[in-house]
């Protein structure tokens, strides 16, 4: 999560940006166990689930505090983060509330990550339109200073190049003679 953090922010800073954090939550039919009887969620499981919530706001925040990012308070044009609560259950929350921000930073998937987070990165992925920045395990330096866009030509994809060159706060370079696919 470090990584996600310091990324997000190196991108926050370069274009004076709101950051919005969540913890993920899965439902309780994903996490589900069953006894001889019938299947019942177990409460340890939801307990589990609001502690890992409440561990992920504190270090969202107290990360945003370390490095002197204002709470937001109202609408403003400037570096500021905030905490979205009361999140929905399962992983299409973070493809249809993405859909809101101009760019989604998560971690990159690693051999011990949740079902949800990796599921959550596909939802993000397709279904919100906006590009994904995936967090290396090692936090950049400096982050868009070159920025390479795979275009397959679809209007979708037209109108995210578009809106990101102009969110990015520098001049894009398109050369129509180099093709990804060739």
């Amino acid at each position: 999560m470090q990584s996600a953090l310091e990324t997000a922010l190196l991108m926050a800073r370069r274009c004076d940006s709101y950051i919005e954090g969540f913890a993920l939550r899965w439902s309780a039919a994903q996490s589900v166990a069953f006894d001889p009887t019938g299947g019942i969620p177990l409460e340890t499981d939801r307990l589990a689930a609001a502690r890992m919530e409440k561990q992920a706001r504190q270090i969202f925040e107290s990360f945003m505090q370390r490095h002197n990012v204002p709470r937001s308070t109202a609408k403003t044009n400037a570096l500021s983060f905030g905490w979205l609560d009361d999140v929905p259950e399962g992983e299409d929350f973070a493809g249809s509330h993405g859909r809101v921000f101009d760019v989604i930073v998560m971690s990159r998937p690693g051999p011990n990550e949740s079902f949800v987070h990796n599921r959550s990165i596909y939802s993000a992925l397709f279904e919100s339109g906006r590009p994904i920045l995936l967090a290396p395990p090692a936090p950049p330096v400096q982050i868009a200073s070159n920025v390479l866009i795979a275009w397959d030509r679809s209007t979708e994809q037209a109108r995210n190049c578009a809106g990101d060159a102009a969110s990015s706060k520098s001049e894009p370079h398109y050369s129509p003679d180099s093709h990804w696919w060739n």
